[in-house]
């Protein structure tokens, strides 16, 4: 009889085993079926959130244009523009920037290089330094060009050098134009134009989401940290 009845609490217990075993697959299955849904709809939720903030910042997004005209830094040889490097403030004048985009540009800056001699890449540069905030489908006072900047020629942008490469695909181009500035929120965009002796500008492309722009680029140039450094400590000196 005591067998009997240890026999029957084994199989009993057995069975509770088996049964709490079977639960807790269950338990795993169900767990882990309710994890992926959830996961499933954390990566939904967070696809429609950048779709939403995608289109806010497209609602606002500025897009600039190259100066319509900048006959102030050309010369023609034989009919044939060039670019004129070196000229003064006095004379290194040209249009204004325009905005056509749906919001406001902030901290514009741009630079010209033209294209490489004897495969060196150009020194000579115009820069465009702090131009005005301008306002979505405004059109910018004309601007004076200076030459105030150590950002090389040879430094990448959007993927993009600052200069005209010399390759097949840019015959006839004497110019580029790379424009950075700000949005509203603080995004960082790029604006590229390549001046071609016939047809004037070619848009090269608008590059978003940029980590750096002119400005932080040229700050992190040996020659104008030296310069920062020297007028400086010329103001420390100068101080009772």
């Amino acid at each position: 009889m005591d067998g009997t009845i240890i026999l029957i609490s084994t199989v009993v217990s057995a069975m509770a085993a088996l049964a709490s075993a079977i639960a807790a697959i269950v338990i795993v299955r169900l767990t882990s079926k309710t994890i992926k849904t959830y996961n499933e709809q954390l990566l939904a939720a967070h696809d429609q959130i950048k779709v939403t903030q995608a289109q806010t910042f497209n609602q606002v997004r500025p897009v600039l244009l190259a100066p319509a005209n900048i006959d102030g830094i050309l010369s023609k040889v034989s009919g044939t523009p060039l670019l004129q490097c070196g000229l003064g403030p006095d004379k290194a004048i040209v249009d204004g920037l325009q905005n056509i985009g749906t919001g406001p540009a902030f901290n514009i800056y741009g630079i010209i290089f033209g294209t490489p001699f004897q495969n060196t890449p150009p020194r000579e540069r115009y820069v465009i330094w702090n131009y005005n905030v301008l306002p979505p489908g405004t059109l910018g006072k004309e601007i004076t060009l200076s030459q105030g900047s150590s950002l090389r020629s040879e430094t990448i942008i959007g993927g993009h050098t600052l200069y005209v490469p010399d390759d097949a695909q840019h015959i006839g181009c004497i110019a580029r134009l790379t424009l950075t500035y700000h949005d509203i929120f603080g995004r960082k965009f790029a604006s590229i134009y390549d001046y071609q002796n016939i047809l004037g500008w070619i848009c090269v492309g608008h590059i978003e989401n940029l980590e750096q722009d002119i400005y932080e680029l040229d700050q992190q140039e040996p020659a104008t940290q030296q310069s920062n450094q020297f007028f400086y400590n010329l103001r420390k000196q100068a101080q009772p």
